[in-house]
């Protein structure tokens, strides 16, 4: 069965065309609505980075260091590089006695265009700080403090900020430690290969944390409403993510991950979404992600048409004349409960 679920269009003519699994999961475990393989398996990227955040808050590193949401948000952040990002990272190292050296997560120039063009006018270089991973690293460090181990290695899956980090990721996910494939992510830490069902489930858990342990709640409650508030730190400036925020005043839980992985919670439904497409490529994850919500209902009229950019894209050529457009056609199934 196809699981074509973005068409390009150019004129009157299909020029390309994405393949995508989608699977959304209530916080019980069921699957509520699905498209393609919900069972299909993919590396989590940076779309874990809730679960690799919440021991820094059961460790009482939070409270230890005096992390309030904007801290929190950080740590959990695919950043661009800006400068709000920069700062606040500087400030976190600063408040743990650590430093820029310290992070192993490597340098890359800022995904936020200004800031990157920015550098190059003034001639200088990026730092570490400007890697995207920057926050979540120095969130890793910070629990490194809390368990009182060594700073060094904290990247190495035997370290122990990475087996408590692999502890929540099982607990959250529901599937055993020893069934937890890992990769190497691009910043150097453990990445988690699970199927898109148990993403998606996780993510309705992190939003509606009822039933789990009493120091999950809490630290559930805390990563997702920090994510919730302050789009804007967990990724940055016109990313999907402050998008959803702005359309839908601030309702849900979202985070993407590299190779066209995108994962969201939706608190008020207690439901968990996680997407994934096929080729890597997240040119039309807006566009994928805004149809998904639209066919579960859960974007009223006003939302829907503040998001109308996303869900009917147009494609104009340099010149701006419009050319094509971009079409979801993927049809959502849904579980009779």
């Amino acid at each position: 069965m196809s699981n074509i679920a973005v068409e390009f269009w150019r004129g009157d003519r299909l020029e390309s065309w994405v393949h995508a699994d989608v699977a959304v999961v209530d916080s019980l475990g069921q699957i509520r609505y699905w498209f393609g393989d919900p069972g299909r398996q993919a590396f989590w990227r940076s779309s874990a980075k809730p679960f690799q955040a919440m021991p820094v808050i059961e460790s009482g590193a939070a409270e230890q260091f005096q992390f309030g949401p904007r801290e929190v948000a950080i740590i959990c952040a695919s950043h661009g590089g800006e400068a709000m990002h920069i700062e606040l990272v500087q400030e976190l190292l600063h408040r743990i006695d650590a430093s820029s050296d310290d992070l192993i997560c490597g340098v890359h120039p800022p995904s936020y265009r200004p800031e990157a063009e920015a550098l190059l006018t003034q001639g200088q270089r990026p730092n570490v700080l400007h890697n995207n991973c920057s926050g979540k690293h120095t969130g890793m460090l910070t629990l490194a403090r809390a368990l009182n181990a060594p700073l060094r290695g904290y990247e190495k899956p035997d370290h122990p900020v990475q087996r408590t980090i692999r502890q929540n990721v099982a607990y959250m996910t529901g599937l055993a430690e020893e069934n937890l494939y890992t990769g190497i992510d691009g910043c150097g830490v453990p990445t988690f290969y699970l199927p898109l069902a148990r993403m998606a489930y996780s993510f309705a858990r992190l939003v509606d944390p009822r039933g789990l342990e009493t120091a999950k709640v809490g630290s559930a409650m805390i990563v997702a409403e920090a994510m919730r508030a302050h789009p804007e730190l967990v990724s940055g400036t016109g990313r999907l993510e402050v998008q959803l925020a702005e359309a839908t005043d601030h309702r849900f839980v979202a985070k993407g991950g590299a190779e066209a992985v995108f994962c969201l919670g939706i608190p008020d439904r207690g439901l968990g979404v996680a997407v994934k497409i096929d080729d890597g490529n997240s040119r039309c994850m807006p566009t994928l992600v805004a149809s998904v919500l639209q066919q579960m209902d859960a974007l009223s009229l006003g939302e829907r048409q503040k998001l109308d950019d996303l869900l009917h894209p147009q494609i104009r050529n340099h010149a701006g004349t419009l050319v094509g457009d971009v079409r979801a056609v993927l049809t959502l199934k849904s579980a009779r409960l």
